[in-house]
């Protein structure tokens, strides 16, 4: 019985980053003639499902990447004129991030076709086992974040 849960613990370890990265190639692809990164339509997407502004760190908490690693994406969203900083008026030294217009109605088409994307990729996996595999997620992530909150 150990192996077995030894092998299957294996399997999952060694599918789980190549059909991530995969998955990510593919919504690239997908999103394309929206002329964003997948990062960067991302942060569209979450900017657009925040209530009001969102400030940088938050935005780089939320894509799972360091703070400096988020500045290049919001400059590419800003440059497309689809945000804007602004200053944090909580905090003078932050700065928030602001959808324009522009960017609120990409931000929705985005979510539109990244839900026609992942209804397409998925269409064959019965919702008991996408809720099992979504549960086991994130339990590797409340483990790989208390293994890291030393």
């Amino acid at each position: 019985m150990i192996e077995l849960r030894s092998a299957l613990e294996r399997r999952f370890a060694t599918t789980l980053v190549p059909a991530a990265r995969a998955y990510r190639h593919h919504l690239d692809r997908e999103l394309a003639g929206l002329a964003l990164s997948h990062a960067s339509a991302v942060a569209v997407m979450l900017l657009g499902r925040c209530e009001g502004d969102m400030r940088q760190g938050m935005l780089a908490e939320q894509l799972g990447i360091e703070g400096p690693s988020v500045v290049p994406i919001v400059d590419q969203i800003e440059r497309a004129g689809l945000a804007e900083r602004r200053p944090d008026p909580t905090d003078g030294r932050a700065k928030t991030i602001h959808l324009t217009e522009a960017g609120q109605a990409l931000a929705a088409r985005a979510e539109e076709r990244s839900a026609e994307v992942r209804a397409a990729l998925l269409a064959g996996v019965d919702a008991g086992d996408l809720a099992i595999a979504a549960k086991v997620i994130e339990q590797l992530q409340k483990a790989l974040d208390a293994a890291h909150s030393d």
